[in-house]
């Protein structure tokens, strides 16, 4: 059995969680998971880190036993560091180990990482072959459809990648530098599947099952990598896992259910993370939650003038408590809500949307 015939395997559905920083942290992958992702990362972990023991790099890839399967997904510069931060991390007992090679920040790709990689293939394939060479499981990348170098192609990349000996690609279709509110060009998807034997995992702009199922008609790919489209969504997995080709509203918890959702998801962060670190990330899942529902704005204006959890938790009770009705999917400040969420989603929740026109 190859590496890529071993990982899919283990992959029981379409809909898988990307990595996100500071986010795919263990309520939410557990929450996902529970929602009917087949397959979650953890955050980003640096190789580097891991290797002076930083005490971040190690909270990052840590993973319960109930996860599986589950990778880690790790970010390095070089063949050595790859290798090594697997061999340190394999007690961990993770089903496959993720190369980041598409992160798009200035920090790590300055550092030599991420993107930064795709303009740079021969360096790109042996950290992919280091790190095959040091993993008894199995190795993915996450890359990008292009880096900064036009001359590189998404075939010049997934090439590269299988060259390496990856068993699974990721490819996010924007470029290096393309912003999120210009359209993910899923026919690059398409090409790479094309172009390579190993399995492609689709990535960008998937925002309800109808997306994934359109997704996997129109490129072809194995399976589909969910980000931005289960904040404050994640039963977008349980629609992908049914089989519901729909839109993200129409199987949508109503807020009784929404509640005990949200409630159970912050609970779980105060208890991971304590007070102190779990109150921002309470913030923003809670409006992430809250967002497609009548009055966000005022819970918005709530939430970041409460510095007590538990006070946190009782605004948020007593918002959903309220009889509270979804948004219309044609309501003015739903498509205004969702068009800046889609834009800035790392930094919405510290602006007020307003319904255009």
């Amino acid at each position: 059995m190859t590496m890529s015939t071993d990982i899919i395997n283990k992959i029981k559905g379409k809909g898988i969680l990307a990595p996100m920083l500071a986010t795919t942290d263990i309520p939410f992958r557990t929450l996902c998971k529970n929602e009917g992702a087949a397959l979650t990362f953890t955050e980003m972990v640096s190789a580097v880190g891991i290797l002076r023991a930083a005490s971040t790099s190690y909270r990052n890839a840590v993973f319960t036993p109930d996860e599986h399967p589950i990778g880690i997904q790790l970010v390095a510069a070089e063949p050595d560091s790859a290798a090594a931060a697997i061999r340190e991390l394999l007690p961990f007992k993770p089903d496959l180990f993720d190369i980041n090679c598409g992160c798009p920040n200035d920090r790590i790709c300055e550092a030599g990482a991420g993107a930064e990689l795709l303009d740079d293939l021969p360096r790109f394939t042996q950290i992919l072959r280091a790190a095959s060479d040091a993993s008894p499981v199995p190795v993915s990348v996450k890359v990008r459809m292009r880096g900064n170098d036009t001359r590189q192609t998404v075939r010049d990349i997934v090439r590269a990648a299988e060259d390496g000996g990856v068993a699974l690609i990721t490819i996010h279709a924007r470029t290096r530098n393309t912003p999120y509110d210009e359209a993910a060009r899923w026919e690059f998807i398409a090409d790479a599947v094309n172009t390579v034997s190993t399995p492609i995992v689709g990535n960008g702009d998937i925002f309800s099952s109808a997306d994934a199922f359109r997704m996997l008609r129109e490129t072809g790919c194995t399976a589909v990598m969910v980000a931005r489209g289960c904040l404050g969504t994640p039963w977008i997995f349980r629609d992908i896992d049914s089989g519901h080709d729909s839109g993200i509203d129409e199987h949508a918890p109503e807020a009784a259910a929404m509640l005990a959702m949200t409630v159970s998801h912050l609970e779980s962060m105060l208890r991971e993370f304590g007070a102190f670190r779990a109150l921002p990330r309470m913030r923003k899942h809670a409006l992430w939650f809250a967002r497609r529902f009548h009055g966000a704005a005022d819970l918005r204006s709530q939430l970041f003038a409460k510095d007590d959890p538990a006070a946190l938790i009782d605004a948020v009770r007593n918002f959903f408590a309220d009889d509270r009705h979804r948004l219309a999917t044609d309501d003015p400040l739903l498509i205004a809500t969702e068009r800046r969420f889609r834009e800035r989603v790392l930094y919405w929740t510290t602006g007020i949307v307003q319904p255009e026109g």
